[in-house]
């Protein structure tokens, strides 16, 4: 027998109370539900919802839903990892190289004819305060649109970004304390060493700037995909 909209909407009520409220987990869930609930009320048509449902549940173990959970959960995670590195290459590969090659020369003319409220920074320093910025403008747009995915794991696994730019920031704060200077080792020192790893984190963090947002624009297209099908 086919499930009525009321029933389907009656199983995805009872997946999210056994702990996964998320939209697209829920769907998920239900593919693997629905059939085995089917075969069961035509068996035996006097057979309540809740009582497939529970029986559907006992069928999956112990751990009821969490393998198929975790499963959808490290697929998505994988499919984002992989537009991570695209987005990454992407620069060094396509025309997008001249966004940051054109900030960086601005940061560099910026580096060598001004000085704000007195002071002298040099080029890793405004490339360090241009990664804050990025980084305030880059939360923000996450937050605003958290408001409005949060009840998606297809959404919800782009926090794995913050802990990509949270690894960046104490070096950050370090390059702003030692690295206002003129002059740079690159010998093969303890300070060379620690200068070189400090500018190459700095390089690191100012490129996220640029390609962060676009995994975080795909993140959200495919959530809004999911929302057109699961809401449409």
């Amino acid at each position: 027998m086919k499930l009525t909209t009321d029933q389907i909407t009656t199983l995805k009520k009872l997946i999210s109370y056994k702990g996964y409220p998320e939209i697209d987990l829920q769907y998920e869930i239900l593919d693997h539900v629905a059939c085995k609930v089917e075969v069961m009320l035509e068996e035996n048509p006097k057979l309540s919802l809740d009582d497939a449902f529970r029986k559907v549940h006992s069928e999956f173990g112990i751990f009821g839903f969490s393998d198929l959970a975790e499963s959808y959960t490290k697929s998505i995670e994988r499919r984002y990892r992989g537009f991570f590195w695209e987005e990454f290459k992407k620069p060094f590969t396509t025309y997008r190289i001249v966004f940051p090659v054109g900030i960086a020369f601005i940061l560099y003319w910026l580096s060598m004819y001004t000085r704000p409220f007195g002071y002298e920074l040099t080029f890793p320093i405004w490339a360090v305060i241009f990664f804050f910025v990025g980084l305030i403008f880059i939360i923000i747009n996450y937050h605003k649109e958290q408001k409005r995915y949060k009840n998606y794991v297809a959404f919800r696994s782009t926090n794995n970004f913050l802990l990509f730019l949270n690894f960046f920031i104490q070096p950050n704060f370090f390059a702003l304390r030692y690295l206002d200077t003129s002059v740079f080792t690159f010998e093969f020192t303890p300070e060379g060493i620690f200068m070189s790893i400090a500018l190459l984190t700095i390089l690191l963090s100012f490129l996220s700037t640029f390609f962060i947002p676009r995994v975080l624009q795909r993140s959200i297209a495919e959530t809004k995909k999911l929302q057109v099908i699961y809401k449409g």
